[in-house]
């Protein structure tokens, strides 16, 4: 499955996935589901070190547009949020998948989740907080049985809540999200199976 990132946050660290306007943003996705994205990932807010933070009302107020204008192609959306008033409003407008840096760790959301039909890119994140910091250390020879743990853990909680296995895609996450360092990351995709 191919992933269109579309970024609606003026912070984002890749200049070519922003779309700030909202007509931008829907010509972009129209776009990317042209040419080949099976699925255009919506990020409203930026989750590297310098982010700035964006409520969930402002997450909102930028997604709402292009689930409007893609209302009849929510299968192939898929909305990149950590903040529980997003992710229920997207499971309310009917996305395909969503994408959570911290893994989805609010139980609470649980039943909302379980009765969706969507699918979660459920990531897992050294950190465990809203966006990536330039402090974590998870080294290289730690990583991977981290990783294991986390998913471990995670997956038995939503399959315990009724969320079945094959709606959950594994996302070990990557650069500052493990390490600053890039030999924890290099190290992870080298032995991922």
């Amino acid at each position: 499955t191919v992933f269109g990132i579309l970024n609606l946050t003026e912070d984002s660290f890749f200049d070519e996935s922003r779309r700030l306007d909202p007509a931008g943003a829907v010509t972009a996705a129209i776009e990317m589901l042209r040419v080949g994205s099976d699925v255009v990932d919506v990020g409203p807010a930026a989750s590297h070190p310098d982010a700035r933070p964006v409520s969930p009302a402002d997450e909102i107020r930028r997604i709402a547009p292009l689930l409007d204008a893609l209302s009849h192609q929510m299968h192939r959306v898929s909305i990149d949020s950590f903040q529980p008033e997003t992710q229920r409003y997207a499971l309310k407008r009917g996305v395909g998948y969503l994408n959570d840096i911290q893994g989805f760790p609010d139980p609470a959301l649980y039943p909302d989740i379980a009765e969706a039909d969507c699918r979660l890119v459920v990531m897992h994140s050294a950190q465990r907080m809203a966006s990536s910091t330039r402090t974590g250390h998870l080294r290289p020879e730690d990583a991977l049985d981290e990783i294991v743990r986390f998913f471990e853990a995670r997956v038995s909680a939503l399959r315990r809540s009724g969320v079945a296995a094959d709606r959950l895609i594994l996302d070990p996450g990557m650069g500052f999200f493990l390490s600053p360092a890039p030999e924890t990351s290099l190290h992870v995709l080298s032995n991922l199976q």
